[in-house]
This record gives C-alpha cells, structure tokens and sequence, in this order.
C-alpha cells in the first residue's frame, strides 16, 4: 500500500521519490474519476487533470483518502465495471495500492480468480495475504479469503499455499476461531488439512479424528512426487511417519512409503525407525516380497540395525505357517526358538506329529482361554506341511536343569514359590497337566517363571486338580532348591519347608512355607 495514502508522517514537500508515485497514482484517478465518482475540491481537480504538480504532502494525502471502500464498493457495483470482470479487476489493481481495507483486498482476489491466468492470481494471492492483518479479520471475510484460494488453487497447489499460511500463527489462531462457522465447502476443503498440519508441525498427540486425518493425508499425498519429495524434511518423515500409523489406510501407507521413505538421509534414527515400522506393516500383511525389499535397503546402508537382519533371516527360514524356526529343536523339552513374523517377535514353538493334530488345536484353545498371567499367550497355531504346531510369547528360555541345582536358596525358593503359584491358578481354572518338568516353563532372570508347554493338559474339577497338582510342585521345588543351602535357614523355618514338601497337603500351605523360606533366606 501507498505510503502516501497511509499516513501524513513525513515533511510538508513531497520528496522526488514521493513524487514520482503521486504521479502514478494521479494517472490512476485520471482514468477512474468518473467512474468512482470523486468530489474533488479546487486543487484536488488541478492535480488529477494534470495541471499541477504534486508537492504538498497534505493535499495529496487528503485526495487520495476519497478513495475509501463505500466509494470502491459503489463503483463496481454500477455499470460498466458491474458485468465486466476484466474492467473491474484493472480498476481494482490500482485501488488496492490506495487502501489495505480486507474487503477490498477480497474483492480483488474474487474478481480475479475470474479473468486472469492462474499463475496470475496466485501471486495476486500471495501479495495481498501478505497485507492482511488475520488477528482483526473476520470469520465472514476469512471465509471470502479461502473460497478464493479454493478458486485460485488447485491441488496441490492449494496445499502449499495453506501449509504456508498455517504457518503464521496469526492465521491458525483466526481459522481456528472460525471453524464452527465457516461454510461447508471451506471446511470440506481445509479442515481435513489443519487437521493434518496440527498433528505434524503443532501437537503430535492432538485428538484429531481418524477419518479427517485420513482425508488430510489423502488429499496431501495427492501431490506428484516431486512435490512430496521436495518437502523439507521434517514434514516428509512426519508425513511417513503419520501414514504408518495402524489407524491410517493401508492405500495411503502405500502412497506415503512409496514416495518419501528413500527420501529420508541414511543417518540418525529416523530412517530406520520408519523403514522397520514399515517392513513390519508389511509383515504383518503377509507382503512378505515387498518387506524383503525395504529390509535390504535398510541393510544394504545400515548394518548395524540388528533388527532388520534378525527379520530378514527369518523370511529366508523354515517357517510353519507365520512362524519361522530361529534355531535347533531343543535337547530337552519341546519349546523350540521361533521367530513370528506378524508380530516381530521372538516366539516359542511347540510341534506334534501329524495325528496328534487334533489334540494339539485342543490345548492351543485351552491355552488361550485360560487367560492367566503367568501363562504363555498363544499367538498362532495350526496345521503347516501336516506338521501341528503352536507357538507362544513369553520372556527368557525354558528352565533347563542339568542334575545340579542352578540357583542360590534364595532364587531357588522364589522360583519354586512361582512354579506352585501358576499350578494352583490352573487348577482353580480347571486345567490339570500330567507333569511339571521344568522345561514346561520360560525362565527370564532373575526370578520371572511362565508356563508356556501345556502338553497333555486337561479339563479337570478344580479340586482334582489341584489334588494333581501339589505333589508335582513338590517334585519340581525339590529341583530347584539346594537342599544344602535349607540347611542354613533358622530350624523352625527348615523344619517347616521340610514338611511342606514332604507331606503336601494342599498347593497353598506348600507356596505359604516356600514363601516364609524365600523371605527369611534373602535376608540371611
């Protein structure tokens, strides 16, 4: 906007720059005078008509002041600039050098998207939104503003041109005031991308709805992939990054890997994180080709994320069903190390011969209904070359004893306590097993105990089974408890641990004297 036009700051004179826009100005009012009907005084008339010079800040200042908006509005309201765009959006270039009133500025725009080329309009766009002060502007003309954009821009094109007003924090702060009042098609068009830039460049844990993001991503990742990959580079792995999400369209996860994952640099942490989030989205699609291809780029330029060579070993295993052997069949026990490449995840294997099929479907149901906490959750079983198999989840490895006691009294008495703890819980469920080898059981140290073999177990009454289940405890405490190392504990607590183990009455006075024990032990 004219200096001049905005304030009569400055020395009375004109200074010979001052005066070479006046001119300009006066040209303009020359052509238009008739048209917006100014009331000229004396002097005023002397200087529009060419017959004066231009010096006198405060004449010039005043005459140019007319052109106010009820002057604008009024002309192109009258014909001829009424029903021609073209005349209107000429005689409106010159106004907006005058006045930096928004509903000006918005005339402009609007007149404009009409008549001239695109690329024109655009940068119309840009300079007056330059101009416009969205803290005072309201909803109403902020809705004139982005039907014009809607208008004016295309695409993708309309994408940047909102990314880069949402990046005032002036604007947020006004389309956000805006928004329950905006009309449908504006929020059609825009909410679903102020929903997309919030949750990339604002909050990262704002509560955006899932289809809006959706749509916003969408309409983001519409854009030819030059475009996307010329996107800074925060924006291109927040967008990937968004689009990995479990909530997000498997198409548009498609979209976004495709063009911005081998946009990422190789260094740092990013590049890694997004390319396995996207291999296990992969995998857990069964797309297993195409999570090979990402799991080698990933390899290829950093080697020294373990992960990806642990899952790609596991695509070129031995698998039955989703679940790949990661190791040889166990000397003792039947827990086998697997590796399930739906969920990424080492596993636990347990195999059968073929017309055991049908039992061991039974104990994999009953596994995964026991539902207790201290029991292996099943994650997949069936049938894969006539080979029955179940595999399960849980932390360390099985609890092979060689002959000697591995543990310390203390360690041995907690983990014995454990043991007697999961087999009272089944039995109170109903499940009976015929043994409690301790291969049966996943050992993470120092002292966390899972049952992840269930083989052979059957529905039984809750007393029969724990009737079952006490003298097996007992078997296995005895294994795992040095008997030189009872020997040191005060006598009474020995001679109750003795007889605990020796006559079993019931699961809970054998967990009661195993957890006196292992209490007074540690503090020995």
């Amino acid at each position: 906007m004219s200096r001049l036009a905005a304030t009569t700051s400055g020395s009375d004179r004109l200074e010979a720059t001052e005066v070479a826009e006046m001119r300009e100005h006066l040209s303009f009012l020359r052509r238009y005078k008739d048209l917006l009907r100014l009331r000229l005084n004396a002097a005023e008339d002397l200087l529009v008509n060419g017959q004066r010079e231009p010096s006198e800040r405060g004449v010039c200042h005043h005459l140019l002041a007319k052109v106010e908006r009820g002057v604008i509005e009024a002309a192109v309201q009258r014909e001829p600039l009424r029903s021609d765009p073209a005349a209107r959006a000429r005689m409106l270039a010159g106004v907006i050098r005058l006045t930096a009133d928004v509903g000006v500025l918005l005339a402009y725009l609007e007149t404009l998207a009409l008549v001239r080329s695109r690329a024109e309009a655009a940068a119309a766009f840009g300079e007056v939104v330059r101009r416009i002060d969205f803290e005072s502007l309201s909803p109403t003309r902020l809705a004139r503003l982005l039907q014009v954009l809607i208008a004016t821009f295309v695409d993708h094109e309309r994408i940047q041109v909102l990314f880069n007003l949402l990046a005032t924090a002036p604007f947020r702060r006004a389309f956000d005031a805006a928004a329950a009042t905006l009309p449908p098609e504006v929020t059609d068009a825009f909410a679903p991308l102020r929903a997309v830039h919030r949750r990339l460049l604002e909050d990262p844990a704002a509560p955006e709805a899932p289809t809006l993001l959706a749509r916003g991503m969408e309409q983001v990742l519409s854009a030819p992939d030059p475009v996307l990959r010329a996107y800074p580079e925060g924006l291109r792995a927040g967008l990937l990054e968004l689009a990995l999400r479990p909530e997000t369209p498997l198409a548009l996860a498609d979209r976004a890997a495709a063009a911005l994952l081998a946009t990422l640099p190789r260094a740092g942490r990013t590049y890694p994180r997004l390319a396995l989030r996207r291999a296990a989205q992969l995998l857990e699609r069964h797309a297993d080709d195409r999570a090979r291809v990402v799991l080698d780029d990933l390899h290829r330029t950093r080697q020294d994320v373990g992960a990806a060579v642990r899952w790609r070993a596991a695509l070129d295993a031995r698998r039955l069903g989703r679940v790949a052997l990661a190791g040889e069949l166990p000397a003792r026990g039947r827990l086998a190390p697997a590796f399930w490449l739906d969920g990424q995840r080492p596993v636990w294997l347990r195999t059968a011969a073929t017309p055991e099929a049908e039992r061991l479907a039974a104990e994999a149901r009953q596994q995964a209904a026991l539902a207790l906490p201290a029991v292996a959750p099943v994650v997949e079983h069936g049938v894969a070359s006539a080979i029955p198999y179940v595999a399960v989840s849980g932390p360390g490895r099985p609890l092979v004893l060689d002959g000697a006691t591995p543990f310390e009294v203390a360690r041995g008495l907690l983990l014995a306590a454990a043991a007697a703890r999961i087999l009272r819980a089944l039995a109170l469920a109903g499940a009976a097993l015929p043994d409690a080898a301790p291969e049966r059981f996943l050992h993470a140290p120092p002292s966390t105990l899972v049952l992840a073999d269930l083989d052979g177990v059957e529905w039984r009454e809750p007393a029969d089974a724990a009737a079952l289940h006490a003298p097996l405890a007992v078997v296995l405490a005895l294994a795992l408890v040095p008997s030189a190392g009872v020997g040191a504990l005060a006598p009474e607590i020995a001679a109750a641990l003795a007889r605990a183990l020796t006559e079993p009455r019931e699961l809970g006075d054998l967990i009661s004297a195993l957890d006196g024990a292992a209490l007074r032990a540690a503090r020995a």
